[in-house]
């Protein structure tokens, strides 16, 4: 009898160890859809970069288009006040002209020429103190006339080549415009090539996720049915070993041994981050404006884009930045990505074609790219370049 207890015993130890044992293996096929993911997560990543660095370089192109059309309204101004006193300066010049003129006529009309006229009038002189007089006199109407006409002459020669230097100008900054409209078209071409290329890159990525969890449910399935097999054989082991007790005929002591498996949580540190009142009001406000459109320059609620949000949501705590990423990245002190603080200004590219606000937890809160939204994203140190504390206790 003790020999078949030990029969029993053995045997259902070895078929429960047999199943404990057996490993479950991952199949090829679903390691090589995670690698396929992997990769298509990466080329979803230079896309979305690509089109943030575009849509980077349209904002800038706006801006640049902006102080453009203020260059050539102030130019235009500058030319209608030139065409003006050039106006002037012909209404003076033949005013003048026409006194000049009346003079010349009236002692024409007289048969006279007005030199010999002049000659008279100082022959006429009672003494050589008046004959001094008229000549001077004389000598100085001479001169200021042909030195009037010289300098209307003169602005007017002036006011014309001002003219044309405005009107040359004007020109180069409408030619400016248009070559800037035409780069702003090139861009606009650019990025729907690589939007169309996402969106296939994308539909890839979900079909791949759908078979990599229709994968994940078999060998799910798989695992529960080889658990509830080894259950089962266990608690035959068990069955068998009662068994064999009940047919014993000496009494035994049966001693049921419990082992308890203690199964540790893996450790995980979390950072507890605290924020200063500035960066919670910074994040309160930014979190406000979730869902607003990406708008290529936008600066307000009606639309946003990187630079445009932080700006904004700065602005109402009492701190200006800059208009652009490129220039907010010089501002405040300069911190590595892995060192960041909830209120902290990060930034990809340098110099920057996108900057964001870090809200803690691993997260944080920008204006991604056109067709996208304002919204909170995993943040990633290894994905941006640098950042910025603008905020201080």
């Amino acid at each position: 009898m003790i020999k078949k207890l030990f029969k029993y015993t053995v045997t259902a130890a070895i078929l429960a160890t047999t199943i404990q044992g057996t490993p479950t293996f991952a199949s090829p096929a679903t390691s090589a859809t995670q690698k396929q993911i992997s990769a298509t997560k990466n080329q979803i990543d230079d896309f979305e970069t690509k089109i943030q660095q575009l849509d980077n370089r349209i904002s800038i192109s706006i801006e640049t288009s902006e102080k453009l059309t203020e260059q050539i309204k102030t130019q235009q101004e500058k030319i209608v006040e030139t065409q003006a006193e050039i106006e002037e300066a012909k209404k003076s010049l033949d005013a003048h002209k026409e006194v000049y003129s009346e003079r010349l006529k009236s002692i024409q009309s007289e048969g006279k020429q007005s030199i010999v006229t002049y000659a008279e009038l100082l022959l006429s002189s009672g003494n050589l103190s008046e004959f001094f007089t008229r000549f001077s006199a004389i000598s100085n109407i001479m001169e200021s006339d042909n030195a009037l006409l010289k300098g209307l002459n003169e602005k007017e020669q002036a006011l014309k080549a001002a003219e044309e230097k405005l009107n040359n100008e004007y020109d180069q900054l409408k030619k400016s415009q248009d070559q800037l409209a035409t780069e702003q078209r090139k861009i606009e071409e650019d990025k729907k090539e690589i939007e169309k290329a996402l969106a296939v890159a994308e539909n890839k990525l979900q079909n791949q996720q759908d078979q990599l969890a229709q994968q994940q449910a078999q060998e799910e399935a798989q695992r529960k049915a080889q658990e509830e097999a080894q259950r089962k054989a266990q608690e035959e082991a068990r069955r068998q070993a009662q068994l064999a007790q009940q047919q014993h005929a000496q009494p035994a002591k049966r001693q049921s041994v419990s082992n308890k498996t203690s199964l540790s949580a893996p450790s995980v540190n979390v950072s507890n981050e605290t924020t200063s009142a500035t960066a919670s009001n910074v994040i309160a406000i930014a979190k406000r404006y979730m869902g607003i459109p990406y708008v290529w320059g936008g600066t307000t609620p009606n639309g946003f884009d990187c630079s445009g949000l932080t700006s904004y949501v700065f602005r109402q705590v009492g701190i200006n930045l800059p208009r652009v990423s490129r220039d907010q990245q010089s501002v405040g002190t300069k911190i590595s990505p892995s060192q960041v603080q909830p209120g902290d200004l990060v930034f990809r590219g340098s110099p920057a074609y996108h900057v964001g606000i870090y809200i803690g937890g691993g997260q944080y809160i920008h204006a991604p790219q056109t067709g996208d939204v304002v919204k909170i994203s995993t943040y990633n140190p290894a994905k941006f370049t640098s950042a910025s504390r603008v905020l201080h206790p």
